[in-house]
């Protein structure tokens, strides 16, 4: 048995992962509350003691991946030290860089490079904008934005923590920028480095080809940070992390994951942006394959065999990736809200301690629940108020994809139920209907529908009954993947991969497809879908 170390830093937890990369399978898990960046190196070694205290028997880790969120990161100063709290992706913020970056360089121009949409969470904008904080120009916020914007987000800044003043200036004064992973292995590594899933996320990365070399890594993918693009928010290349190519390892330096029990020179890797590399541990690695990545918001990409049109898919709201192994194009749609609706459609119902079983008790799968899907005793679609079957519209913070619209809103459409039961279900249907609608998208743009789809995400686990809605609202074969920590486990598996511990990475596995005798028409599947899209449209 070979094992190999997965960290997963997400927005909310952290999540580092002892797999056995053979079989493959999680042996021991472990997570805690993401901390401010000062703390995560800390944070990662406490993590690593516990998993491997779990398993002591288990071979020492032969490789460790490192996965993230991406868009949020945080300036480090000439000791590698992290200058204030996170700067986290924000839909507000930067809006006015963004925006004066597309009039200056292009809207459709900066897509088709980049392949991501200019918009306030870029982190190029947010470099941009503590440029001009720091330059005394002023913050941020939509173009034409009213009101306290400016003295809002300044006011914020001055009140972060850790340090926030040198958080703002120290960019701009001979800092670097480290995305949470990238931080995350130059405390393991001694180097800034990240990967092109990562980059890609940022706006000053260009796109590049994904086809494979020779030697079987892929060529055609840029080995550094646009220069031009970083110039544009006044930075310079040796200000952002090195890019390394698929494949390539740093060596573990003694520190605090040699005290937990690793090994000096162990090959340490950028494995990527969090949702990149859960769809690869589910095995989602070629043309027609398909993920949907669900927690506290949602995610779903589907791999093609060439790049579309560049214009449809930002048209879309969606953005032009290239695979973990960087050998295939494929398309990302998120949206803002998918555990996050659930929290929030909850939080007016029942006190902290009851919500875990109200949510508990919607989760069974049972005719109502097929009842709710179908729009049983209620027209398809094209009335109003309570003529309406009732399902909420899962937006919490607007719209990302399909049909963009920042003003969308959490709201029911229908009838609420009395039950609370019944009511919280109709989240569950409003987040499988958007995830149907993005898979719908990007069938669309890709010319073909997905072969298969792979669900991820631990509420694909804990809640049988927003499984289903999944499987019966999918457009294709639709399995669960059988581990709660899908993208910890995916790291692990990239790095064990790229140290040459295994030779094409396993998938892991899924769950045994349930019994489906309750499963609905698909035509009344497919109306309720055609007024699902209508009922949001409509609020646009």
């Amino acid at each position: 048995m070979s094992t190999a170390l997965g960290i997963d830093v997400g927005t909310t937890h952290t999540k580092v992962a002892l797999v056995d990369v053979d079989a493959p399978r999680t042996l021991a898990c472990a997570s805690a509350p993401t901390p401010p960046p000062a703390d995560l190196l800390a944070l990662v070694a406490d993590l690593t003691r516990r998993v491997l205290a779990q398993v002591p028997s288990a071979p020492v880790p032969g490789a460790i991946g490192v996965a993230s969120m991406a868009e949020t990161g945080v300036p480090v100063g000439p000791d590698d030290e992290p200058r204030g709290d996170w700067l986290r992706w924000d839909g507000r913020r930067a809006g006015r860089q963004a925006d004066e970056l597309a009039a200056r360089l292009g809207r459709a121009e900066l897509f088709a490079a980049t392949g991501v949409r200019a918009s306030a969470k870029v982190p190029l904008a947010t470099w941009a904008w503590l440029r001009d904080v720091a330059s005394g120009r002023g913050a941020g916020g939509p173009a034409g934005a009213r009101g306290p914007t400016s003295a809002v987000d300044l006011a914020g800044a001055a009140q972060m923590p850790s340090a926030p003043a040198g958080a703002i200036g120290s960019l701009h004064r001979g800092g670097r920028w480290a995305g949470a992973a990238d931080l995350v292995v130059l405390g393991l590594a001694g180097r800034l480095v990240t990967d092109h899933t990562l980059a890609g996320r940022t706006m000053a990365y260009r796109l590049g080809d994904a086809l494979p070399a020779g030697d079987g890594l892929p060529a055609g993918l840029p080995a550094a940070f646009d220069a031009d693009l970083l110039a544009e928010v006044g930075l310079a290349p040796h200000q952002v992390p090195h890019v390394l190519r698929p494949g390539e390892t740093v060596p573990l330096r003694r520190g605090p994951l040699t005290e937990a029990g690793l090994l000096a020179g162990t090959p340490v890797t950028v494995a990527g942006h969090d949702h990149a590399v859960g769809a690869f541990a589910a095995g989602v690695r070629e043309p027609g394959d398909a993920a949907d990545s669900v927690g506290t918001t949602e995610v779903v990409c589907t791999v093609l065999t060439s790049d579309p049109d560049p214009g449809p898919v930002a048209q879309a709201g969606m953005s032009l990736v290239r695979t973990v192994r960087g050998d295939r194009p494929a398309l990302v749609a998120g949206s803002s809200s998918a555990g996050g609706a659930v929290a929030a459609w909850l939080a007016p119902l029942a006190p902290d301690d009851e919500r875990a079983a109200l949510l508990e008790r919607a989760s069974g799968v049972d005719d109502a629940l097929v009842a709710l899907l179908v729009g049983e005793g209620h027209p398809a679609g094209g009335g109003s108020g309570a003529d309406e079957a009732f399902v909420v519209l899962p937006y919490v913070l607007g719209r990302q994809t399909p049909a963009p619209d920042a003003s969308a809103t959490l709201r029911a459409v229908g009838a609420v139920p009395a039950d609370p039961v019944d009511a919280l279900r109709g989240v569950l249907l409003g987040a499988a209907l958007q995830a149907r609608w993005m898979l719908d998208a990007q069938a669309a743009l890709a010319g073909r529908v997905p072969a298969q789809v792979r669900a991820l995400g631990r509420p694909m686990l804990v809640n049988p009954a927003w499984a289903a809605l999944k499987r019966w609202c999918s457009p294709a074969p639709l399995d669960v993947v059988a581990d709660e920590e899908a993208v910890a486990a995916g790291a692990a598996l990239l790095a064990a991969e790229r140290a040459g511990l295994v030779g094409p990475a396993p998938a892991l596995p899924v769950l045994p497809t349930p019994p489906d005798d309750l499963a609905p028409d698909p035509a009344a599947v497919d109306r309720r879908l055609q007024a699902f899209v209508a009922a949001a449209r409509a609020t646009s």
